[in-house]
């Protein structure tokens, strides 16, 4: 079995790495310019889909988590499930009420009343612009290979299993906007407030009694951490029973000083201060901006995580900004705001991190896991030896789904804090 792992993991990496090269265009160096994004005629939007994307104006009145609209997709990637696009109402980071939108997935098997389980889905990183949204991914017609789905094959896990799936895409990523990216709270909120929605939704066998759980990786597991610490306070009423947290960027301001030069990391960082400054609009980013920094906040903008993996060279948050911001206390606090690991969650969780990972250092699931202990958590954390950050984005661990599937089933047996490891 240990082979057969150890072989998927090295095509996972090798697949994922293989598209990065082949997607990538001209080298940039940290002094050069970013070149401009290619054209590649991907596929577009039926009008009628494009509008689905466009809140009403003004938002209609109503509470966190209440549908605006839906609509189904006849054409999805999962044929074992109903796909239906979402719109609800969710809040930013500073808690302004926004539209999100994203796509709810029912097993066909599944009765159309009751009260099955849920989990919410949130996305790793897919980039920032509209055509990278997750639940544009799941629509066949409107597949963008540059931000290809890497975690359909955990939603087929969780369906195969009866447990419907709804993927938030997060406030900006689709509708207009600019996403509030790796801003952990606006992030949370999202996340939780789609469990509401699709409770909501008619003949998905979903009640407002379903149980709940929350999964995510890299980014996404950022915003389900943030979703279960928020949970108590903001979305009490919701019967969550377990939070699957891999890859988790625990500590943003070591993370952005981590990923800035980094040879894959650079464009991600740089989309931080995108995500960073659509929060906290004070920070004013465009003041600071280099030549250079205008063109790769302009490139960032429009790319997904492939081009952002691939087009930013060794470029630092130096050569974006002047003075850099990285050495501003107001940049510094506003990257703090995402700190993980300040309140218990909501419910037991499983985090887990591959010991090589060079996107997402080891140490920050190490400092969640150890956090969330020291405030009386039941957490297991799985160290997996040898997997990279690229290989876990395609191989969500499998004990960690069959331990949230068993949470959602009623398993409560795994009190306390445990550490485990995975060849």
């Amino acid at each position: 079995m240990h082979s057969i792992r150890r072989s998927l993991l090295a095509l996972a990496t090798s697949a994922v790495t293989a598209l990065v090269v082949t997607m990538a265009p001209l080298p940039v160096s940290a002094t050069s310019l970013v070149p401009p994004l290619p054209q590649p005629g991907l596929p577009g939007l039926s009008l009628a889909d494009s509008n689905f994307y466009v809140p009403p104006s003004p938002l209609p009145s109503g509470q966190p988590g209440d549908l605006v609209k839906t609509k189904p997709i006849t054409s999805s990637l999962y044929p074992e499930a109903r796909a239906t696009r979402i719109m609800y109402l969710s809040r930013s980071a500073r808690g302004q009420a926004v539209a999100v939108t994203g796509v709810l997935l029912t097993p066909l098997t599944q009765e159309p009343n009751g009260d099955h389980p849920l989990v919410v889905h949130t996305p790793g990183t897919r980039g920032l612009g509209d055509h990278c949204a997750p639940s544009r991914q799941t629509d066949l017609a409107t597949l963008n290979v540059r931000s290809a789905d890497y975690s359909t094959l955990d939603h087929h896990r969780f369906l195969l299993h009866g447990v419907s799936v709804v993927i938030t895409d997060y406030l900006g990523q689709g509708t207009p906007g600019v996403p509030e990216y790796l801003v952990g709270s606006s992030e949370g909120r999202n996340a939780l407030d789609a469990l509401r929605a699709a409770q909501q939704v008619e003949n998905a066998g979903l009640s407002r009694q379903s149980p709940v759980g929350i999964s995510g990786y890299s980014q996404g597991g950022q915003a389900a951490a943030w979703a279960a610490e928020l949970q108590p306070t903001y979305a009490p009423e919701l019967d969550l029973r377990g939070v699957l947290a891999g890859g988790v960027p625990t500590d943003m301001w070591t993370e952005v000083n981590h990923l800035s030069g980094n040879p894959v990391g650079a464009g991600f960082a740089i989309a931080t201060l995108v995500g960073l400054d659509t929060a906290y609009p004070e920070l004013a980013l465009a003041s600071r901006l280099t030549e250079e920094g205008r063109a790769a906040v302009d490139r960032v903008k429009q790319s997904c995580y492939l081009e952002d993996a691939a087009a930013f060279g060794t470029m630092s948050i130096s050569d974006v900004t002047q003075p850099d911001v990285l050495t501003d206390p107001a940049w510094q606090r506003a990257y703090d705001r995402s700190l993980l690991g300040t309140r218990k969650p909501g419910a037991a969780a499983y985090v887990y991190h591959g010991t090589s990972d060079t996107i997402v250092p080891f140490s920050q699931g190490q400092q969640l896991y150890a956090s969330w202990c020291a405030r009386g958590a039941d957490v297991t954390f799985e160290r997996i030896v040898g997997l990279e950050h690229v290989a876990g984005a395609a191989l969500t661990s499998p004990a960690g789904i069959a331990w949230l599937i068993g949470r959602l089933r009623g398993r409560a047996d795994d009190a306390g804090c445990r550490v485990t490891s995975t060849p």
